[in-house]
């Protein structure tokens, strides 16, 4: 088990790359991403054990958080981690903003609009932080992923009645839209790290 910890964690660091940050902040990072992990984890068991729904188990949404998570406990080193957890940005920050309009309580804003805000934000703060580095060859892989995974596990046509936008537009369009979005958005990503020097191998 050690040895399988270990080759897991070199897998995901390689290839390292420390990125300068004040180590205060690398610190808290670290710690809201422990915090966040735990969440998952307590979410996990919730819904696995207790009440038995295992399909939140596969939204887009609770696999974007463990992997941010992961992100911050690597303190942005890992390139990989760096890179699949930006990639979906515009999306989240879409639906935030389509997601006001079915707000009716506190739970409701905070679960929707807020979460999936911070969610869009920080993967926006890894895609312009000049610092953070990303891989051009796991960008095209974390397109591919996610692209399987919202084509497979979650589904577009949940993503249209959490935001509302079912009695405006079909699914179908949802999907076009959401394929072409993460295109333009992978496309842009590259083209800004690259920009700065900050795109590996």
């Amino acid at each position: 088990m050690i040895e399988f910890t270990k080759k897991l964690s070199r897998a995901i660091y390689k290839p390292r790359i420390i990125v300068e940050m004040n180590e205060k902040i690398k610190l808290i990072f670290s710690i809201l991403g422990l915090i966040i992990l735990i969440g998952c984890v307590y979410y996990w068991i919730h819904f696995f054990f207790i009440v038995r729904m295992y399909e939140p188990l596969v939204y887009t949404t609770y696999l974007s958080l463990i992997l941010i998570g992961l992100t911050c406990i690597f303190k942005f080193e890992s390139v990989l981690l760096n890179t699949i957890s930006c990639i979906t940005f515009y999306g989240f920050i879409n639906i935030a903003i389509s997601m006001i309009s079915v707000v009716v309580d506190a739970f409701s804003l905070i679960v929707g609009p807020i979460l999936h805000l911070a969610i869009g934000l920080f993967q926006l703060f890894i895609i312009l932080h000049q610092k953070i580095p990303i891989s051009k060859r796991h960008l095209l892989w974390s397109f591919l992923f996610f692209l399987i995974f919202m084509s497979s596990y979650d589904n577009f046509q949940r993503w249209d009645i959490i935001t509302g936008l079912y009695e405006i537009v079909p699914t179908s369009f949802t999907e076009v839209y959401s394929f072409y979005m993460l295109i333009f958005s992978v496309i842009g990503i590259y083209l800004y790290k690259k920009k700065f020097g900050i795109l590996v191998r």
